[in-house]
């Protein structure tokens, strides 16, 4: 028994210092989790208000600056501050209208600064005869 004993002897601790490494592992891999998290609410927010800008800009009388305009606001509210530093553009011609949104995912890890964005683009809408 004593033998047994003298065998396990320098094994003893060992669990706590396992578990402090494992521990670190297991925040860093939450940590992760939660910045894609961050990074795909503003993606989403992003292409959200890409959309609803479109719809503003492309129908008849509608202005790009009406599509900024909007754009800046939906992304700012439906965001939630999961976008930073929003940029919007906006174009429209006789056939059809684009809108991008762009900017940063909100940061989580100090060393990570994800971009997010989208654009999407669609016809004018005429109320004139065809």
């Amino acid at each position: 028994m004593r033998r047994l004993l003298r065998r396990l002897a320098p094994d003893r601790g060992s669990t706590t210092v396992e578990m402090v490494g494992y521990t670190a592992v297991m925040l860093a891999a939450l940590l992760v989790g939660v910045q894609a998290a961050a990074w795909g609410l503003g993606e989403l927010a992003c292409r959200y208000a890409a959309n609803h800008a479109l719809q503003v800009t492309r129908v008849e009388g509608g202005t790009v600056a009406a599509g900024k305009a909007d754009a800046a606001t939906v992304v700012g509210q439906v965001g939630g501050g999961m976008v930073t530093e929003p940029e919007v553009t906006a174009t429209r011609g006789a056939a059809a209208a684009s809108v991008t949104v762009t900017g940063h995912a909100l940061q989580v890890l100090p060393f990570l600064k994800l971009p997010v964005g989208a654009t999407v683009s669609g016809p004018v809408e005429s109320l004139g005869t065809p």
